[in-house]
């Protein structure tokens, strides 16, 4: 009996292919979507929410769920978010997370804050944090979430763990002109006699002396004559 070896090794590749392919999606992972990207009021104490309201000098704090239904991990996980540069009555957010084997391979959500005036919002240092499904600390992240975006690791499958990412940003406070207090006019200055000086002061002087010196001798005189009158009695 001759036997096709050719036929009879491709009739055994086909289905081990066939069964390998499945084994490759299910390395997969997705992405979870809908309402995951919410904004707080820190300053005015306003719970996550979308939109927000705020003003000038406010606090803001951006978060962001992150849940993987399946049916596999996700991997290297990247979460970039957007503040749009400018000053506007209106700032809305963009939050993407992907992933190297995400299905899809990104998924993307906005958060507005409506401003009580044409303002702009900025990112606050040092403020990215990664966070349980409780919204509990896990760690500080890197500064970067506004740029290139922060990773955070391998997600795995689960119907219930999520994570959640979070960074705070502050309304600008416009500068007010120093306001200069109007001049009041003060009491004007009483007016400083100057000690005299020069001929006319010493004429004075000379004067002055005279008078008292002609008294004193027409007193003399008279004291003189009194005398006299009282010896001849």
């Amino acid at each position: 009996m001759n036997i096709n070896y050719k036929s009879l090794l491709a009739a055994i590749v086909v289905p081990a292919v066939m069964i390998a392919t499945p084994a490759i999606a299910a390395s997969e992972g997705q992405i979870e979507g809908g309402n995951i990207y919410r904004v707080k009021n820190v300053t005015q104490n306003i719970d996550f929410t979308n939109p927000v309201n705020a003003t000038s000098c406010d606090t803001v704090q951006y978060r962001v769920r992150i849940h993987n239904p399946g049916p596999g991990a996700l991997s290297a996980v990247n979460v970039k978010a957007t503040l749009p540069a400018g000053a506007a009555t209106t700032n809305t957010s963009t939050v993407t997370i992907s992933a190297v084997n995400a299905d899809p391979a990104s998924t993307s959500a906005t958060a507005t804050v409506n401003l009580s005036s044409a303002l702009s919002i900025g990112y606050l240092g040092g403020s990215t944090q990664l966070l349980d499904q409780n919204g509990n600390f896990i760690s500080n992240l890197p500064d970067g979430i506004t740029a290139g975006g922060v990773n955070i690791g391998n997600v795995g499958v689960s119907t219930q763990e999520k994570r959640f990412v979070q960074f705070a940003a502050k309304v600008n406070c416009p500068s007010t002109p120093p306001v200069t207090p109007p001049v009041t006019p003060g009491t004007p200055a009483a007016a400083t006699t100057l000690p005299q000086t020069g001929p006319e002061a010493g004429l004075a002087t000379m004067l002055g002396s005279g008078a008292l010196g002609y008294a004193a001798v027409m007193y003399r005189r008279s004291r003189q004559r009194l005398a006299a009158k009282l010896a001849r009695r």
